[in-house]
């Protein structure tokens, strides 16, 4: 998963924007509350202190606004961004405000939100990640049949001629705890070949499987099919076959997920 696709899914989320909104509030009510009485020139000071808060509650007004909307308004609905967003501007104003008062509370405030930022992230890229295992490019489509050319991640492509409308890879998985994919495994996979299906979804006659199907190895696969139960660790253990529809010259992505399940996407280009 590289950085752009967890930039895409941090902004999909309200909770990011709702913290550093609270942030912002947080610095522009404590800027507000500094005082100017001691200063050389305490009218400039108070003048200045109005301006920086008045601009920092403007930007944190613009990050909740692009909170509601980017995510979408229907996600904007849990009391539980309002707590978020209270906490951090209740927590943003303390460091601020009174920097010497609440030096030691206020670093272990710190260390703890950085250390549920990293754990945040560390959450998104467990469950949001994925492996290509294969590409397939359609070379043709006719009124009953279709002409693909499948790629496997490893091993040697192969060119298929396969009745129906719809193709269907054939993939074997492990899909393992969400503990465990928090911690950083990531769902086995066999891919064992491809199917096919027509207009009333009815599987055709024409599957084909690879000599040697890349992954786990069907002994293993075997092993947790049938011990799936006692294995720790272990959700399930099951055969995938997604169908998409073929679209001539165009091509997909076989996609397995980090905590389960197999896609066929379109890639672009």
């Amino acid at each position: 998963m590289n950085a752009l696709s967890i930039l895409r899914t941090v902004a999909s989320s309200p909770l990011p924007w709702v913290i550093l909104a609270g942030l912002f509030v947080g610095a522009a009510a404590a800027r507000a509350s500094m005082p100017t009485r001691r200063r050389k020139d305490p009218d400039r000071a108070r003048t200045r202190k109005w301006v920086v808060a008045c601009v920092l509650f403007s930007i944190a007004i613009v990050v909740a606004l692009l909170g509601v909307f980017i995510p979408g308004p229907s996600k904007i609905v849990d009391i539980r961004l309002a707590w978020a967003a209270g906490i951090a501007a209740v927590v943003t104003f303390g460091a601020l405000r009174f920097r010497k008062a609440l030096g030691i509370p206020v670093l272990v405030l710190l260390v703890a939100s950085a250390v549920l930022l990293g754990l945040f992230f560390q959450s998104i890229r467990a469950f949001t990640g994925e492996t290509e295992i294969a590409s397939v490019r359609v070379i043709s489509v006719a009124s009953s049949s279709m002409r693909l050319e499948v790629s496997p991640r490893t091993g040697e492509p192969a060119l298929l001629t396969m009745d129906g409308a719809y193709f269907a890879p054939i993939v074997k998985v492990v899909i393992f705890d969400d503990l465990l994919v928090f911690l950083g495994a990531r769902t086995w996979y066999r891919f064992e070949g491809m199917t096919s299906f027509d207009m009333n979804l009815r599987q055709g006659n024409t599957d084909f499987r690879f000599p040697r199907p890349s992954g786990i190895s069907e002994q293993l696969w075997a092993l947790f099919e049938q011990n799936e139960a006692r294995i720790p660790g272990v959700k399930t253990v099951q055969i995938e076959m997604p169908s998409k529809r073929a679209a001539e010259f165009a091509t997909y992505g076989i996609m397995v997920q980090n905590d389960g399940g197999v896609q066929v996407v379109p890639k672009s280009g």
